[in-house]
C-alpha cells in the first residue's frame, strides 16, 4: 500500500492524538467518585518509598514499574509527609498498616494524591490504545486502525484499569509492546530498535512478576523466525543483508542475549544496582511481611491458630517445595538477581497456589477453568464481541479474495495472504493463545483484571471486521461497523465513572453482577464517597434509622467521617471496635465481597458446623460475661476473641437470612443496600436457620 498524502497522514496524526486524549480524560477523570480500591494502598505508599528512601521493603510483589510511576508526581508534591522510619510497621514491612496512616493519619492531601498518581498510570493506558491501533492499521488497514482505536479507547476495561494505581495496565502495555519490539527486532537489526526491545522487555520483567511469561514466548517468536525463509538485515551503520540459515540463526540469536543482557541490566538499575532490598544504613529492618523461609516453601505460613474459626481456615497448612522455588533459592544465594525482586517473585508463586474466590454460587481456593472465559464474556461489550466473530470471519473470506490474495505459485493466493497475516500477526496470537491456556488454567480467580493483557489482540482482530468493506454490500457494511462501535461506546459511557463494575446489560449489569463475580470483577472497595453522598441525603431527610456497614477494601470510612457501625468486618477495619457489635433494626450496607463471605473463614453454605460453633459461643460468652467476680487474663483473652468470633459467625449467619433478597439498591456500583426491622434482624441472627449440607471449598 503506497504512502498516503503528507496532509492525510497529518490529520490522521491529528485525530488519533485526540482519540488518545479523550481516552486519558476518561480515565483520568473518574477520581472524585471513585474510592480508593484494594491495592492502591500498596501501590502508592511502596512507590513513593522506593523513591523517598530508595527502599524496596514495601510491596515489590507487584511490579516496581507502575509503583514508581503513581507514585512519582507524588513525590513532587511539598505537602506529602511519610511515617516514621522508626514505626513498628515499616522496620516489619507491613505495607498495609503503614499504608494506612500514610493515606488517613498524617493530614496528607489525598484527593490530589490519587489524582495525580491515576493520571499517571492513565498515561501507559494512553499507550496501550495506541499499540492497539498500530497493530489493527498495519495489518488491515486505516478503517481498521480507527475501528480497533474506537474499541480500545471506550473498552471498559482499560478505562477502569488505566486508571487505577495498579500494575495491570502496566503489565498489559509492556508485555504486548516487549513482544512487538521483539518481533521487529527479529527482521531488520537497527539501534534503535536493539534499545526498543531491551527497554521494553526490561520494563515487562518490571511491571509485575508474571512478566517472566514472555521469555518462553520470545524463545516460539525465535524459532518462528528461524522456520522463515527470509533475509535478515542487520543495519548498524553500513546495512548487510544475511540469507543463510546459520547466519540469520546465529545474528538473531546474538541479539537476543544482547537484549536478556541490557533488560537485566534495568531490572538492577531500578533497584539502584543494590542486591538488598531494605536500605538496613537507613533505618532499622527485621524482616519481609513474610520470612523467606516462608514464601521458598520452607516453613508453614504462621496463622493463628487460636481462634475457634481456625478449623474453616485450612488453606497453606502444607509446605509444596518446587523446582522454581528452588530456583529462587539458589538466585538468592548467589545474588544474581536483586533480593527484593527475588523474593517477590516467589511470594506471587506461593500465594498465587490457593486463594479463597466466588463464582457464581461456588467456593473453591484453586480456581474453575471457566472462570476467566465466563468473565471475559460478561464483561466485555456486546458489539466487541460480535465484531471479534465478523472479524475472523473477514480474514477468512479475505484470504480468498484475489484483491487481498494476489501471490505467486506454488502456494495458492489465500493460502499466501493468510499465512502473511498470520506470521506478521505472530506476537499477537502467540500471547493472546498461550495467555488464555495460562488463563484456564490457572488457579488464582482474583478477577477479570487478570485477563486484561488479551485484550489488544482482541481488538485488533474484531478490527479486521473493516475487511469487509470490500465486499459488493461496503456502505451497508460502513453503517454496521459505525453502529457497532458507536454502540459499544455509548455502553463504555453509561457505565461512568464505574467502570471497573461494568457488566453487559444482557446479563443484568452490575446491580445483578454480584450473583456472579466479587472482589476486583465488581466490588474493590470503591463506593464510600457515593455512601457519603447516601448518608448525607438520608440525615437531611430526617431518617432516624442507624446504619450498620460491613466494608471491603482499602478505603477508610472513618476518613470520610461516615456515622456508621462497623459490623462483621474486622479483617478491613484495623481501629478500636467493640464485639460483638450491637446489631438492630435499621440499613445494612454490605459489600459484596463481604455478602458472600469470599474471605472469612466459613465462606461457602450455612451447615451445621457453623450452626454448633455459633451457638457454643454464644453460650460460652454469655457464661463468663454473667459469672460474677474478677476474671484472670487468661479468661478475658479468650472472651475478647469469642465476642469476636460471634461477630463474624453472625454476620454470616444473617447473610444466609439475606441470600434469597434483592437489595433496595447498589451504591457507588459495589455496597449492597438492605432495610431490616428489629424482628428481621433477630430472626437472620438468633431465629431458626435451614441448614445447607456440608460446605465444599475446594
Amino acid at each position: 500500500m503506497p504512502p498516503p498524502p503528507r496532509p492525510r497522514r497529518w490529520r490522521e496524526t491529528l485525530l488519533v492524538g485526540l482519540a488518545l486524549l479523550l481516552y486519558w480524560v476518561m480515565a483520568a477523570s473518574v477520581s472524585p467518585r471513585m474510592g480508593v480500591t484494594a491495592d492502591e494502598v500498596v501501590h502508592l505508599t511502596g512507590g513513593y518509598s522506593y523513591w523517598k528512601f530508595n527502599d524496596y521493603r514495601l510491596h515489590p510483589e507487584n511490579g516496581t514499574l507502575p509503583m514508581r510511576l503513581a507514585a512519582l508526581p507524588v513525590v513532587m508534591m511539598d505537602d506529602v509527609k511519610f511515617p516514621s522510619l522508626a514505626e513498628p510497621t515499616w522496620i516489619n514491612s507491613k505495607v498495609n498498616l503503614i499504608g494506612e496512616i500514610f493515606f488517613y493519619r498524617m493530614g496528607n492531601p489525598l484527593a490530589a494524591m490519587l489524582q495525580r498518581g491515576r493520571a499517571a498510570i492513565a498515561l501507559l493506558g494512553v499507550l496501550t490504545c495506541w499499540l492497539t491501533w498500530r497493530w489493527a492499521r498495519g495489518l488491515f488497514g486505516r478503517a481498521a486502525g480507527w475501528l480497533a482505536l474506537t474499541l480500545a479507547v471506550f473498552c471498559p476495561a482499560f478505562l477502569a484499569h488505566g486508571g487505577l494505581i495498579t500494575s495491570d495496565m502496566a503489565f498489559t502495555l509492556c508485555a504486548t509492546a516487549a513482544l512487538s519490539a521483539v518481533w521487529l527486532l527479529l527482521h531488520r537489526a537497527t539501534w534503535a530498535r536493539l534499545l526498543l526491545a531491551t527497554v521494553t522487555c526490561g520494563a515487562c520483567f518490571l511491571s509485575k512478576m508474571s512478566g517472566s511469561i514472555i521469555v518462553p514466548l520470545i524463545a516460539v517468536l525465535l524459532l518462528l523466525r528461524w522456520l522463515r525463509p527470509a533475509p535478515f538485515v542487520l543495519a548498524f551503520g553500513r546495512v548487510r543483508w544475511l540469507r543463510r540459515r546459520g547466519q540469520v540463526m546465529l545474528a538473531t540469536l546474538g541479539l537476543l542475549v544482547a537484549t536478556g543482557a541490557g533488560s537485566l541490566g534495568l531490572v538492577w538499575a531500578n533497584y539502584s544496582f543494590r542486591f538488598a532490598g531494605p536500605d538496613r544504613a537507613q533505618s532499622a529492618f527485621h524482616d519481609y511481611y513474610f520470612p523467606w523461609s516462608v514464601v521458598l516453601d520452607q516453613e508453614k505460613v504462621p496463622w493463628n491458630d487460636s481462634s475457634s474459626l481456625s478449623s474453616f481456615t485450612p488453606a497453606f497448612r502444607t509446605l509444596q517445595p518446587s523446582g522454581l522455588t528452588r530456583l529462587v533459592g539458589f538466585l538468592r544465594d548467589h545474588r544474581l538477581l536483586p533480593e527484593a525482586y527475588l523474593w517477590g517473585f516467589a511470594h506471587t508463586y506461593k500465594f498465587a497456589k490457593e486463594r479463597p474466590a466466588y463464582f457464581m454460587g461456588e467456593y473453591r481456593k484453586t480456581g474453575w477453568p471457566l472462570f476467566f472465559p465466563v468473565a471475559f464474556l460478561m464483561k466485555t461489550t456486546l458489539p466487541a464481541l460480535l465484531l471479534f466473530s465478523a472479524g475472523l470471519a473477514a480474514v477468512v473470506w479475505a484470504a480468498r479474495r484475489p484483491r487481498f490474495a494476489a501471490g505467486a505459485a506454488p502456494a495458492p493466493g489465500w493460502l499466501r495472504f493468510r499465512r502473511s497475516v498470520a506470521y506478521r500477526a505472530a506476537p499477537l496470537i502467540l500471547f493472546f493463545i498461550v495467555y488464555w491456556i495460562m488463563a484456564v488454567k490457572m488457579t488464582l480467580n482474583l478477577g477479570h483484571r487478570h485477563i486484561l493483557p488479551v485484550y489488544p489482540a482482541f481488538y485488533v482482530c474484531a478490527a479486521a471486521a473493516a475487511l469487509w468493506l470490500a465486499s459488493r454490500a461496503a456502505r451497508v457494511v460502513a453503517v454496521v461497523l459505525v453502529l457497532a462501535a458507536a454502540l459499544h461506546a455509548f455502553d463504555s459511557v453509561s457505565a461512568r465513572p464505574f467502570y471497573l463494575s461494568y457488566f453487559q446489560p444482557l446479563t443484568g449489569g452490575p446491580e445483578k453482577a454480584y450473583h456472579y463475580f466479587v472482589e476486583s470483577s465488581l466490588d474493590w472497595g470503591q463506593g464510600l464517597p457515593d455512601l457519603r453522598t447516601w448518608l448525607e441525603a438520608k440525615r437531611q431527610s430526617g431518617d432516624p434509622l442507624p446504619v450498620f456497614l460491613t466494608y471491603f477494601g482499602a478505603d477508610s470510612p472513618r476518613h470520610y467521617g461516615l456515622d456508621v457501625t462497623r459490623f462483621g468486618d474486622e479483617a478491613n477495619d484495623s481501629g478500636v471496635r467493640y464485639f460483638p457489635a450491637q446489631v438492630r433494626g435499621g440499613w445494612f450496607v454490605i459489600s459484596a465481597t463481604y455478602f458472600h463471605c469470599t474471605f472469612l473463614p466459613m465462606r461457602g453454605n450455612w451447615a451445621e458446623a457453623q450452626e454448633t460453633l455459633y451457638w457454643r459461643l454464644v453460650q460460652r460468652v454469655g457464661a463468663l460475661s454473667g459469672r460474677p467476680g474478677a476474671r484472670t487474663p487468661e479468661e478475658q483473652t479468650q472472651l475478647s476473641r469469642d465476642a469476636m468470633d460471634i461477630e463474624i459467625l453472625q454476620f454470616a449467619r444473617l447473610c444466609h437470612y439475606l441470600r434469597d433478597r434483592e437489595p433496595l439498591r447498589l451504591i457507588g456500583s459495589s455496597l449492597m443496600l438492605f432495610k431490616l426491622t428489629d424482628d428481621e434482624v433477630k430472626a437472620g441472627c438468633y431465629g431458626p436457620v435451614s441448614l445447607d449440607p456440608a460446605p465444599s471449598t475446594r
